[in-house]
């Protein structure tokens, strides 16, 4: 078995998707439409799009009959190699339908897995794919080879199939998962000293639905450059850089996998250790495009905070696009959340916006406010045997007076609580506050 290709390659798909009686017409399309950006994004053509309403899912075939013969002469008149279901399929309802419909079957997890491995770039994030396509590929090993022994090619098809392989498999995939998980106990640790060192540091974490523009704001909050590209999941990993050089204490900015409706648990959980920096935040961005589907997107977001516990961190809510909807929209969006930050990706005046930079400077403005709210002034007095401690102290205060006495270092400084617990406990260090 090829462990750097699971899944087949596929060119030309049709999308397929059940309508239960809670759905509305609505929510349907708009999943539809997600999960063709979805298959764009790994390359592949759409051919078309059917959909069945149905009171509940049929538990072997997932679609009624009718239906299976519908999309079975969909699959012959427009000629695809593949059908994605936009929904979470069993194993055995994906290997019945593979049968049905003598092509490769993909449900909206293993298409979501598929952009995961091919956008991951850093080790732990190759590791995390990784895990999550074995767990999700190990109950569905029988219907993989039955499509294998159709295609004749793929994993490990020159070795044969049958029964004694797919045991082979089988057992192959469970060390896999083994030796990833203890790949990624040592990337976690690797985490947790680098978390340990930056203790000290204020912590924002963007976040936000898939292609909202959070990297670009990143980009243009921090004057780094990451990559920016307009397709779903460009970015995978969790990446940290300083929002300015100067500010003391310093605060740090990361960028992280984003959100889209329905993200199967396989992925969240597979992700759990690049989110953390989500849950460790102590100011969360949430970059909103407004010209999509903001109360979807922005319930969505909410699902994750709730799955990862982060639910009751702080959140600045930041409007992106604005330079694609109208004045009347933008103010309606204003009046609604005064406290929300709006910026527009494109550096122009339309609509008498104010340039990008000058409100990506009141976005950087608004975070180091939110922080100074948070931070107490005190008057600390330290001893001589202790100025060896002073480097310390300017790496995470912002000094605001230093006097030489010939009792100690009389020093006024500004910082967060937490780093005045470390001058107390550290190093021994006795203040007053100021009032």
């Amino acid at each position: 078995m090829d462990e750097n290709r699971l899944f087949n390659n596929w060119e030309r798909a049709l999308i397929v998707s059940v309508q239960l009686p809670n759905r509305s017409n609505a929510e349907v399309q708009s999943s539809l439409e997600e999960m063709s950006s979805l298959a764009y994004s790994l390359g592949g053509e759409v051919a078309g799009q059917l959909v069945q309403a149905r009171p509940q899912i049929h538990p072997a075939y997932f679609f009624g009959k009718g239906k299976l013969d519908e999309i079975k002469s969909a699959i012959r008149n427009k000629a695809v190699d593949a059908v994605l279901v936009d929904n979470q399929l069993s194993p055995k309802q994906t290997q019945n339908l593979e049968k049905i419909f003598e092509c490769e079957v993909l449900d909206r997890t293993q298409v979501i897995l598929e952009i995961f491995a091919k956008n991951a770039l850093t080790r732990e994030a190759k590791l995390q794919i990784g895990l999550a396509q074995s767990e999700y590929l190990l109950p569905r090993l029988v219907g993989l080879w039955k499509h294998l022994d159709r295609e004749r090619g793929g994993i490990g098809a020159s070795r044969g199939t049958g029964e004694k392989q797919i045991e082979k498999d089988r057992q192959f995939l469970r060390q896999r998962i083994t030796r990833l998980k203890v790949q990624l106990k040592r990337v976690e640790k690797e985490r947790i000293t680098q978390k340990q060192r930056r203790s000290n540091c204020l912590r924002v974490s963007l976040i936000g639905y898939t292609n909202a523009g959070k990297s670009t704001i990143m980009n243009a909050l921090t004057n780094s450059g990451l990559l920016v590209e307009d397709r779903l999941f460009a970015t995978l990993d969790s990446t940290t850089r300083l929002l300015e050089e100067d500010s003391r204490p310093k605060v740090l900015l990361s960028d992280t996998v984003g959100f889209i409706s329905n993200l199967p648990h396989e992925v969240v959980a597979a992700f759990r250790s690049t989110l953390a920096t989500v849950k460790d935040a102590d100011l969360l961005l949430q970059i909103i495009d407004v010209s999509d589907k903001i109360d979807e997107h922005l319930q969505t977001t909410t699902e994750v905070l709730a799955d990862l516990d982060a639910l009751c961190i702080p959140v600045l809510k930041v409007f992106n696009k604005i330079d694609r909807i109208s004045p009347t929209r933008l103010l309606m969006l204003k009046k609604l959340y005064p406290e929300a930050v709006f910026v527009s990706v494109r550096n122009n005046e339309k609509n008498g916006l104010k340039s990008y930079s000058n409100l990506v400077e009141k976005l950087r403005n608004k975070i180091l406010e939110f922080f100074d709210e948070r931070m107490k002034t005190v008057t600390i007095r330290l001893d001589y045997q202790h100025s060896r401690q002073l480097a310390n102290i300017y790496e995470w205060s912002r000094v605001d007076n230093i006097d030489y006495q010939e009792e100690g270092i009389l020093m006024t400084l500004t910082t967060i609580p937490g780093n005045l617990d470390r001058l107390r406990h550290q190093m021994g260090v006795n203040f007053t506050e100021m009032n």
